[in-house]
C-alpha cells in the first residue's frame, strides 16, 4: 500500500527539519523550556483546583447523602426546630419509603498533643441512614463489649470518627477505649464533659467529624426531643417535585406540620464551586501568564534560528523549494517544539500538582477554605484526559502561533538579495494607529459593567481580562513609535559618529525592536501589575485591620455550637471580668446571623458598638428614609449581590422564613424594617454580612449573649501578662481563646502572604521567560549584524567602539522597554485593583504603588537586558566577524 501525500509531506519536512533541530538544540531548548513551564504551571493550577473541588464534593456528598427531599425547620439558631412529634407525623406521610432523622452539632476533643480541636457531630438512626447516606454508617471495629457486633451501631455511648478526626487526635484508639468530648450550651456557653467510647471509623467528610446514634447525640448536645432535619426517600412511582407540590396543597393536619419546609438536597459541591470560582479563574489566568510570555520566547528563538539560516533557506529556494514550502518548514519546527513541550509540560504539571497537594499547599493554593486533601492526585481518565488534551493543544497552538511570523517572513524573503548578503527586510511594519487604538479599546473594555447574575459569570470579569490583553498588545504595538521618539533625546548629548549610528539604527530597526521587546514587555508589565495589586491589597488590609481591630486584646470561646458558630461566653465570666478592673475598657460583641425576607441564605451579623468614624466605610452615608427603621451597615458583597445602595430599606428576620408555607405578616415582632446607612469594606468575607448596633439588636431580639469581648489594656500593661490573669477568672480556662492585636495582625498577614505565595512564583517564572526572550532576540539581531560589525571594524571603528555602540543601543532599547513596561504595568494594576477585585471578590481598595520594589524590578530588567545584549555582541565580534565581509572582497 502506497503512503498518502500527507505522509510523504510529513516525512519530507522531518528529513529537512530534524538535522536543523539537532544542530540548534542549545537555543531550541529555551523555547522548549518556555512551553514546558507554561503548560506545566497552567495544568498544575488546574489540577489543584479541580482536585480540591472534587475532594470537597465527595466529602459533602458523603455527608449529605442521596435523599429525595429534606424536611427542615426554621428558627433563629437553625437548630432544634423539629420535634419528635413532628417527626412521627412526617414519617406517616403517604408515598414515603424512608424518613431518616438527623441531629447536628459541635463538640471538642483534645488531641494527643494536648491541644483541643473542634469536631462536628452528626446523630443518625443507623437502621435508616444506610439507604440515604451509607458513608455515615460506622465501619465497626468489633471488641468484646456486650454490645459487640451490629448492636454497637445503636449504642448511644459509642462514637465513630472519620480519618480527619483521627489525624487530629494523633493516636489510633482501640475499640471501646474512652474519649472525653466537651460540649458548650448554645444559650449559656457553659461547657460539659461527656465520657464516650470509641466505636470505630466512618468514611464521611473531609473535616473532623463524629457519627453516633441520634439518641446519644441528643444527650451529648443537650437537645432531648429535638431533630435538625429529616431525609426523605419516596416510593419509586413518586416524583419529588409533584409529591412536594401535592403535599403543600394539603391541610396542615394531613400535610406537612406548620413551621417545616421541604427542599431538594443542597449541592454543597456546586456551592463551593460558585464561591471559589472567582479565585480559581483569577489564579488560572495568572498561571497562563507564563505561557503567554513564553510564546514570545518561542517566537524569539525561532526568529534567531531563521536569521542564522537565511542563506541556507535562500539556497533551498534557488534549488526549487517554493515560498509556501519554506514557510511550512518553519511551522513544522514549531509543531515539533509544541508537541514535545506540551507532553513534557503535562507530565511536569502533574508532578507539581501532586507535590503541592501532598506537601506544600494542601490542595487549596492558600485559599484556606478546607478544599484540599493531602492524599495526592487520583487519576480519573474521564476528568483528567480532556483537561490534559486542552492544555496540550493550548501549548501546541502557542508554539504554532509563535512560529507563524517567522514562517511568514521566510515566505516573503527576497532570495536573491539574501544570497548576495544584503539581508532580508520582508517584515511589514505595524500601522501607527494600531497601538493607540488597542490601548483605547482596552480602556473601553475595562469600563464595561460585569455580566448579569443570571449568566452565572457575574464574578468572572471577562471584559477586564479582555481589556488587559488589549492593553498588552497595544503596548507592544506602540514600542516602535516610542523608540523613534526616544531618539530625539540623543541630540542633547555630545554628537559623535557612534550616536549617529545609534540614532539611525533605532529608526530603521524600530519594528524589529518591538518584536525583541515583546516578551520582556509583557512579563515586566504583568509583574509590575501583580506587584502593585498585591502591594495595594496589603496596604488596604493593614488599614482595615487597624479600623476593625481597635482593641488591644480579644476574648472568645474556643467551643462551637450549632452549625459552627462561636459559643457564647459564660455570663459569670463576663461579670467577673467587668468587675475585676483588669482592663481599662470592656466592650461586648455578638456574632450571629439574620435572614432577609426574600432570601434563602442567612446573612452574617456583627452586633457591636458602632462608631462610624472608625468603620471602613466605602462611599457616602444615608439617613433613614422612614421613621423607626433600623440603621445597618452592609458589606460590599451584600451590596453587589442584592443590588442595595445606601438609603434603601430591607426587612430583616430573626427566623429563616424563606421556605415556610405561610409566612408571618411583615412587621411582626420577629421582623424589623432596616435601612442601609452605609457600605463597609469587608476583607474577611466574600458573602453577605451586616453590622448593627449591639443595643438595638438586643432590644429587638432579646438576645443577651456575648460571643466576643474587646479589651483595652491599662497604660504599661502587656497582653502576655494579662492573659493568664483573665483565664484565671474562668471556671474552664481551657475553653477560652485570647489573642492580642499583634497576634491577630500577624496571623492575618500570614494568611495573606500564603494566599499570594503562588502568584509570586508564577510572576517570577514569567519574568525569567521574558528575560530569556530578550536575550534570544538580541542574540538574533547581533548575529544578523555580523557583516555590519565587520565592515565597521574595517572602516576603523575599534572593537571597544563597537561594544560602546551596542551598549548605547541596548540602553536605549531596554530603557524604552523598561519604562514602557512600568507604565503599562501601572495601567494593568489599575484594572486589577478597580475592576477585577471589586467584580471578583467584592473588595474595593485604593491603588498604592510600592515604588522601591517597582523601581528595583525595572532596574533589574534594564540591567539584565543590557548585559545579555553585550554578551551577544561579544560573541558576534569574534574572529568570524572579521571574515564576515570576505564575500564582498
Amino acid at each position: 500500500m502506497q503512503p498518502g501525500p500527507l505522509l510523504h509531506w510529513f516525512r519530507w519536512l522531518r528529513g529537512l527539519s530534524w538535522p536543523v533541530l539537532r544542530h540548534q538544540a542549545g537555543r531550541q531548548s529555551l523555547a522548549l523550556l518556555a512551553i514546558v513551564l507554561g503548560v506545566a504551571l497552567a495544568y498544575a493550577v488546574h489540577l489543584l483546583n479541580s482536585s480540591a473541588l472534587a475532594e470537597f464534593g465527595r466529602a459533602a456528598s458523603s455527608i449529605e447523602g442521596r435523599a429525595d427531599l429534606i424536611v427542615q425547620g426554621h428558627s433563629k439558631s437553625g437548630i432544634g426546630a423539629i420535634s419528635e412529634a413532628d417527626y412521627a407525623r412526617v414519617a406517616a406521610l403517604p408515598g414515603l419509603t424512608l424518613a431518616a432523622p438527623r441531629l447536628e452539632g459541635q463538640a471538642q476533643l483534645r488531641g494527643n498533643d494536648g491541644k483541643p480541636f473542634n469536631l462536628g457531630v452528626i446523630g443518625i438512626d443507623a437502621l435508616q441512614a444506610g439507604s440515604v447516606a451509607p458513608e455515615l454508617l460506622p465501619q465497626a471495629e468489633i471488641d468484646t463489649a456486650p454490645t459487640a457486633g451490629a448492636l454497637q451501631l445503636l449504642d448511644p455511648e459509642r462514637i465513630f470518627l472519620n480519618e480527619a478526626a483521627l489525624r487530629k487526635l494523633g493516636i489510633s484508639p482501640e475499640p471501646g477505649s474512652p474519649l472525653t468530648l466537651r460540649v458548650a450550651d448554645a444559650q449559656s456557653g457553659q461547657a460539659r464533659d461527656h465520657l464516650l467510647r470509641y466505636g470505630g471509623r466512618h468514611g464521611a467528610g473531609a473535616a473532623p467529624l463524629a457519627v453516633m446514634d441520634i439518641a446519644g447525640a441528643q444527650v451529648l448536645l443537650g437537645r432531648l426531643g429535638q431533630i435538625d432535619r429529616i431525609d426523605l426517600r419516596l416510593q419509586p412511582d413518586q416524583v419529588p417535585e409533584a409529591w412536594s407540590r401535592a403535599l403543600s396543597q394539603m391541610a396542615t393536619p394531613q400535610g406537612l406540620p406548620a413551621g417545616l419546609s421541604l427542599s431538594p438536597p443542597k449541592d454543597d459541591g456546586a456551592w463551593m464551586s460558585d464561591i471559589t470560582r472567582a479565585y480559581r479563574v483569577n489564579l488560572g489566568m495568572l498561571s497562563l501568564m507564563a505561557l503567554f510570555s513564553g510564546s514570545f520566547l518561542v517566537f524569539a528563538v525561532i526568529s534567531l534560528s531563521v536569521s542564522q539560516r537565511l542563506p541556507q533557506l535562500a539556497f533551498l529556494g534557488v534549488l526549487g523549494l517554493s515560498a509556501s514550502e519554506l514557510g511550512r518548514l518553519i511551522l513544522f519546527e514549531g509543531l515539533v517544539l509544541g508537541l514535545l513541550g506540551s507532553v513534557l509540560g503535562l507530565l511536569l504539571g502533574w508532578v507539581l500538582a501532586d507535590v503541592g497537594l501532598r506537601q506544600i499547599l494542601s490542595g487549596d493554593l492558600g485559599l484556606s477554605l478546607g478544599l484540599g486533601s493531602s492524599a495526592g492526585l487520583r487519576f480519573d481518565a474521564g476528568q483528567h484526559l480532556p483537561a490534559a488534551a486542552g492544555f496540550g493543544l493550548l501549548g501546541l497552538l502557542i508554539s504554532l502561533l509563535a512560529s507563524a511570523l517567522p514562517a511568514l517572513a521566510v515566505r516573503r524573503m527576497p532570495v536573491a538579495q539574501v544570497l548576495k548578503g544584503l539581508g532580508s527586510d520582508s517584515a511589514k511594519p505595524l500601522p501607527l494607529w494600531l497601538g493607540p487604538a488597542l490601548l483605547l479599546l482596552g480602556l473601553i473594555l475595562a469600563l464595561l459593567p460585569p455580566l448579569p447574575a443570571s449568566t452565572g459569570l457575574a464574578e468572572v470579569p471577562l471584559a477586564a481580562y479582555a481589556a488587559m490583553l488589549s492593553l498588552l498588545l497595544g503596548g507592544i504595538a506602540c514600542v516602535p513609535s516610542l523608540l523613534r521618539a526616544s531618539t530625539s533625546l540623543l541630540k542633547f548629548l555630545p554628537q559623535s559618529a557612534t550616536l549617529l549610528l545609534v540614532r539611525e539604527h533605532a529608526k530603521d530597526q524600530a519594528a524589529a525592536a518591538s518584536r525583541a521587546l515583546a516578551g520582556v514587555l509583557v512579563a515586566l508589565s504583568l509583574s509590575v501589575a501583580m506587584l502593585a495589586m498585591v502591594g495595594s491589597f496589603r496596604s488596604a488590609l493593614q488599614t482595615w485591620l487597624d479600623q476593625m481591630l481597635p482593641a488591644d486584646l480579644y476574648l472568645r470561646s474556643s467551643l462551637r455550637v450549632g452549625s459552627g458558630q462561636v459559643a457564647p461566653l459564660a455570663p459569670a465570666l463576663l461579670e467577673k471580668l467587668q468587675s475585676s478592673g483588669l482592663t481599662e475598657r470592656f466592650i461586648p460583641q455578638y456574632s450571629g446571623r439574620l435572614w432577609l425576607a426574600d432570601q434563602e441564605d442567612p446573612v452574617a451579623l456583627l452586633a457591636r458598638t458602632v462608631q462610624e468614624k472608625d468603620l471602613p466605610v466605602s462611599g457616602p452615608l444615608a439617613n433613614s428614609p422612614q421613621p423607626g427603621a433600623q440603621a445597618v451597615y452592609i458589606n460590599e458583597a451584600m451590596r453587589d449581590r442584592l443590588k442595595l445602595q445606601p438609603g434603601q430599606t430591607i426587612w430583616l428576620s430573626l427566623d429563616d422564613i424563606s421556605g415556610e408555607q405561610s409566612r408571618p405578616a411583615t412587621g411582626s415582632a420577629r421582623q424589623r424594617l432596616a435601612y442601609v446607612r452605609g457600605v463597609w469594606r469587608d476583607y474577611a468575607r466574600q458573602h453577605a454580612a451586616l453590622i448593627m448596633a449591639l443595643p438595638d439588636y438586643r432590644d429587638w431580639s432579646g438576645e443577651r449573649s456575648t460571643t466576643e469581648v474587646l479589651l483595652w489594656l491599662r497604660p504599661g500593661e502587656r497582653a502576655s501578662d494579662l492573659s493568664p490573669r483573665i483565664r484565671a477568672l474562668a471556671d474552664q480556662p481551657e475553653d477560652l481563646e485570647l489573642a492580642s492585636l499583634e497576634e491577630l495582625r500577624s496571623m492575618s498577614m500570614h494568611i495573606f502572604d500564603r494566599s499570594f505565595a503562588v502568584t509570586r512564583w508564577l510572576q517570577a517564572v514569567a519574568l525569567a521567560i521574558g528575560l530569556f526572550g530578550i536575550a534570544a532576540s538580541q542574540s538574533a539581531q547581533a548575529l544578523a549584524r555580523k557583516r555590519e560589525f565587520g565592515l565597521l571594524w574595517h572602516l576603523g571603528l575599534s572593537r571597544a567602539g563597537i561594544l560602546r555602540l551596542l551598549t548605547l543601543e541596548a540602553a536605549l532599547l531596554c530603557g524604552v522597554g523598561a519604562l514602557a513596561g512600568l507604565a503599562l504595568g501601572v495601567g494593568l494594576s489599575a484594572v486589577l485593583v478597580f475592576v477585577v477585585n471589586p467584580q471578583s471578590f467584592h473588595w474595593s481598595m485604593e491603588l498604592s504603588l510600592p515604588w522601591p520594589p517597582l523601581l528595583g524590578l525595572v532596574a533589574a530588567v534594564f540591567v539584565a537586558g543590557v548585559a545579555t545584549t553585550l554578551l551577544a555582541g561579544r560573541q558576534a565580534l569574534s574572529a568570524h566577524a572579521v571574515q564576515a565581509v570576505k564575500e564582498d572582497w
